[in-house]
């Protein structure tokens, strides 16, 4: 995994950091911890149950929270098991209470309509679950103004959003008003960014004169850049701007794997949190839900700390 660590220039008081993790104690005076190499891939199919182990991890922390997952529907219909979102509602405890549920595509949408009329009203011991789903049909990039507009999520609300995109399709200024929503001291929206890099230089091959859905996708004219870098460098080039730009205080890269296609790098994982327990949770949930690492499948990079 390519990780950092943003380091704190001036010494911060313990009455000025608020918990995303409300049990843990502020610890912003602590050195930044180190995390052993992850030395297990975690698969094209194996993302969705990642993302559920993380996120059993966040609740029993938080004991509440929102969820926030900009592109929602299915992406292989014919497997429901790499389905996020459906594993993130059928996920035990139940203690995430907000769920924003959003989609642009039709058949998708109609797809999530179904799966909320199959959840349960009741928890396995027969009490009624505080949850609340919204289904936002449109544009995740218009949709989300609304969904920060509402305060439905409040500040000291833990909240989690997962971003599964294709390609090009969350602009930056979603990422800035998604990182920009929390005010200080309270943490900032937790992202999981999904960067398809496995796929993503062919694309910019497709671009000819319409380049405004890059632009706005990269949030700056120098997307072109990227076309004649290898696809390692894109994802650490994204992970320090989500550092530097979005002021996110810890950062990693993981990188999402295909058996299929000879090991390839597809994807790359951005985690995004200011929390010093965040990082901890993602590599005991890795370690949860993947396999062992074949001898010819790529090592990943240790955390690197500036």
């Amino acid at each position: 995994m390519i990780a950092s660590v943003k380091q704190q220039k001036e010494p911060i008081a313990e009455s000025d950091v608020c918990s995303l993790f409300p049990d843990f104690p502020a610890s912003a005076l602590k050195k930044p911890r180190r995390y052993k190499r992850i030395l297990q891939p975690i698969w094209t199919e194996d993302k969705a149950k990642f993302i559920q182990v993380y996120l059993r991890y966040f609740v029993q922390i938080t004991k509440h929270g929102a969820y926030i997952d900009g592109f929602a529907g299915p992406q292989n219909f014919d497997q429901p098991n790499s389905w996020a979102a459906a594993l993130v509602l059928q996920s035990e405890p139940k203690w995430l209470r907000h769920f924003f549920l959003c989609e642009l595509r039709k058949k998708s949408v109609k797809a999530l309509e179904a799966l909320v009329q199959e959840q349960p009203r009741t928890d396995t011991k027969g009490r009624k679950l505080q949850r609340k789903i919204e289904i936002c049909p449109g544009d995740f990039n218009t949709s989300i103004d609304e969904i920060l507009k509402s305060q439905s999520i409040t500040q000291k609300e833990a909240t989690f959003c997962l971003l599964d995109q294709w390609t090009f399709e969350c602009h930056w200024d979603t990422l800035k008003k998604l990182a920009g929503y929390k005010q200080a001291p309270n943490n900032k929206i937790e992202l999981l960014y999904f960067l398809g890099v496995g796929w993503m230089h062919r694309a910019f091959s497709g671009i000819r004169k319409n380049t405004e859905k890059a632009e706005k996708w990269w949030g700056r004219p120098d997307w072109r850049d990227l076309k004649t870098m290898p696809c390692q460098d894109i994802a650490d080039l994204v992970r320090k701007r989500f550092e530097r730009e979005l002021e996110y205080r810890y950062v990693a890269a993981y990188p999402i794997f295909d058996k299929k296609k000879g090991n390839r790098v597809m994807y790359y994982m951005i985690h995004a949190s200011d929390h010093d327990e965040a990082p901890a949770l993602m590599v005991r949930a890795h370690n949860t839900a993947v396999r062992s690492l074949p001898k010819e499948v790529q090592q990943p990079l240790e955390f690197d700390h500036d």
